[in-house]
């Protein structure tokens, strides 16, 4: 770590001790009698005349920040979108879920079979599942499935105190559908646009009459194909799930997922020239598959199992442990236009060949106690932790064939031309992560005054295991930390000030001539704001201005086959309001940000730099409910500052209709089916297509 984030560290230090003494002070001025905390009034929770809370959970305790400390009293950005607002907006996937999310990027590479992309405040996000990463390396595992999950967390901003290794952009974290006492299920049926034929249920209780076992078994089945022609999505889900209460301060949970997708790239890398700009004849359509039907896929299949023990040692103390161990692979074949290319008079291009099987295997764990307890007129949650990541993943059968795939014509495509004679395919070089870290945080609560901070040690060791000659070792110790301070008023007004800080090893070399391991990749944020919630959670307003700086990003290089490191600048500001009038729900999301190459001035590329989405839910008697909403997004860059990729808007919207135990909902993404371009690699490379509209009908069966 640098030394100038660590002044920057001790002067927010300096900074929250002298307000923190300032404001414990005035809080003593106003009354001198004796009392271990302030009364911060009564708090009143209304719902709608049906019973219902709607969106707004100020009293959500998220488990990507790992503190039992509510949403609305921590002095850092996150957001939790519920299973309720999953379901209204007709989420598909994680990707879909973000939409309507502050400071979040969703789909920024637009429609993909293979995964689900977003920047967070312009920067990548780190992926994890139950507050454990889930990804390393790319395109070698299947995409978590949304049905499987209760909630999508994001925690914007570093966040390498929490996390170890992790993206400057924050984390996006799902939380996995676990047993639950309460008997209750589901069965879902749901036919859609591009003849998406879906069935999936969701069954949980005690399965004895002490409730000492509890279960839950989620499983999903999908037959469908997608906007892009020859690219299936087909694929299933079973994720059983058992706890055993053996007491009641002891609960130990396992959660089996196995999961098995069939499809093909939806990602067709087509040419500038045909997309984003007319070709010789036109545009080439959204539709447009490039590859040879039969062929070309992308299959992947993982098998997940998680263990998670909870134990409440006393009052004041407890112990939990979250591990799991996962094995994924894929297998693709694929087709490409050359990048780049220019179609020529009759839109004949060449194509690229290329074969991957990737595998990933990885064991991950965190264990932590975690004490809530008073000293000296303050209130303590402390958390002090050990984590572990062990993750190694290969590319076996590899083939990259520029220009070898034979000809095409983008506009009147004739399948049949697959050339497999020049196809040598060979091993790729392992690569391998190890990390252990150890952590320790406290939310200090000083009558209204909140003083959160942690500090965290860091052993990483990055290897890319070489087929010949010596690995390539990035061997890292980094200490970093975070620091927040929050004033809460009587009325639900709660301004804050945070610092946090972050690293990323980064795999391979500079790829000079002498090569040497690149370096970690390191920065941290300051963010000013303030979080508001009426006293009935009615009303919630959350808003932040932050400053990210990032150190030796990797970039493409001058050098070929080399890179290089480079700087980048992130500032801007969030808004997020939402509003509750018994039957009606409003949601308004607004993000301004600039994201720069702090040593060109460069915008940094794919990357949205304003965003603006509202989204309203109507519930019309008891039975009926009508959701709309529209999201604005700004324009963004290919690599290099160029081209501009324009700024779009799209609608959505729902209608649905309950009957005793049956529901029934029909949902509308992208309702004007505009064919939007999301992304561009650089001027005159390749573009991808945004989602086209899609309907679905819903039936549920509840009980």
């Amino acid at each position: 770590m640098t030394s100038a984030p660590i002044f920057r560290l001790r002067r927010l230090s300096v900074a929250v001790a002298l307000a923190s003494t300032a404001a414990i002070s005035s809080v003593q001025a106003q009354d001198s009698t004796p009392h271990d905390s302030v009364d911060l009034g009564t708090v009143e929770v209304t719902a709608d005349a049906a019973g219902r809370f709607g969106y707004i959970d100020a009293e959500r305790e998220p488990s990507v920040g790992k503190l039992d400390v509510p949403l609305a009293e921590q002095p850092f950005s996150m957001s939790v979108i519920d299973r309720e607002f999953i379901q209204d907006s007709g989420a598909k996937n994680i990707q879909d879920t973000l939409l309507y999310t502050p400071g979040v990027y969703a789909g920024n590479f637009g429609f993909d079979t293979r995964g689900d992309s977003a920047k967070v405040r312009g920067l990548d996000a780190g992926r994890y599942l139950d507050g454990l990463r889930q990804l390393y390396g790319s395109y070698n595992t299947t995409r978590t499935n949304v049905y499987a999950l209760e909630s999508v967390e994001v925690l914007r901003g570093p966040s390498s105190m929490l996390y170890g290794q992790a993206d400057l952009g924050g984390i996006i974290n799902g939380v996995s559908k676990l047993p639950q006492e309460e008997r209750s299920g589901e069965v879902w049926a749901q036919y859609g646009s591009f003849d998406r034929k879906q069935l999936a249920f969701d069954f949980t209780g005690a399965a004895n009459e002490e409730g000492t076992f509890l279960y839950r078994v989620v499983g999903l089945t999908r037959d469908s194909d997608t906007q892009v022609d020859h690219v299936a999505d087909d694929g299933y889900l079973i994720a059983p799930s058992f706890t055993w209460r053996p007491s009641d301060d002891t609960s130990i949970t396992l959660l089996f997922n196995r999961q098995e997708d069939k499809s093909q790239v939806s990602a067709q890398f087509l040419p500038q020239v045909g997309t984003l700009e007319p070709g010789s004849k036109g545009f080439i359509g959204s539709e447009r598959f490039v590859g040879e039907p039969g062929w070309d896929r992308y299959d992947s299949e993982k098998t997940e199992t998680t263990l998670f023990v909870d134990h409440q040692l006393n009052e004041n103390w407890a112990f939990s442990a979250t591990a799991r161990y996962t094995d994924s692979r894929t297998e693709t074949r694929e087709h490409w236009v050359d990048i780049p290319s220019v179609p020529d008079a009759n839109g004949d291009v060449n194509r690229t060949i290329f074969t991957a099987d990737a595998e990933t295997r990885i064991l991950n764990m965190d264990a932590r106690m975690q004490g809530e307890f008073e000293l000296g007129g303050t209130q303590h949650t402390l958390i002090a932790g050990i984590d572990r990541q062990d993750a190694r993943w290969s590319q076996d059968n590899y083939y990259y064939g520029y220009g070898e795939g034979g000809r095409f014509n983008v506009y009147n495509p004739q399948y049949g031309n697959l050339q497999l004679d020049t196809l040598n395919p060979t091993d790729r070089p392992d690569n391998e992560i190890e990390q252990v870290g150890v952590y320790l945080a406290d939310h200090i609560e000083i009558g209204p005054v909140v003083v959160s901070a942690g500090l965290r040690r860091d052993w990483a060791e990055n290897r890319t295991l070489a087929l010949s000659g010596p690995d390539t070792v990035s061997d890292e110790g980094e200490t970093t930390g975070r620091l927040g301070l929050m004033y809460r008023f009587d009325n639900g007004f709660s301004p804050y000030v945070s610092y946090a800080e972050a690293f990323s090893m980064n795999l391979g070399s500079d790829g000079t001539a002498n090569p040497s391991p690149l370096k970690p990749t390191t920065g941290d944020q300051e963010e000013i704001g303030f979080k508001s919630v009426s006293p009935d959670q009615s009303l919630a307003i959350s808003a932040a201005y932050f400053d990210i700086t990032q150190n030796n990003r990797v970039s493409d290089g001058a050098t070929p086959g080399g890179v290089e490191q480079v700087g980048a600048v992130v500032d801007g500001w969030e808004l997020q309001v939402n509003k509750r009038w018994q039957q009606f729900e409003t949601q308004l999301a607004y993000t301004n940000l600039n994201a720069t190459n702090d040593s060109t001035g460069a915008r940094l590329p794919f990357v949205a730099e304003e965003q603006a989405s509202w989204w309203n839910r109507l519930y019309v008697g008891s039975n009926w409910r009508i959701g709309a909403g529209v999201r604005y997004v700004g324009d963004n860059v290919g690599s290099g500052d160029a081209p501009i990729v324009p700024s779009s808007t799209l609608y959505d919207a729902m209608v649905g209709y309950t009957m005793g135990e049956w529901d029934f909902s029909v949902d509308v993404k992208n309702a004007t089916d505009e064919e939007t371009i999301s992304w561009c690699r650089y001027e005159g490379g390749d573009c991808g297509y945004g989602d086209r509209r899609s309907i679905t009908g819903n039936v549920r069966y509840q009980f």
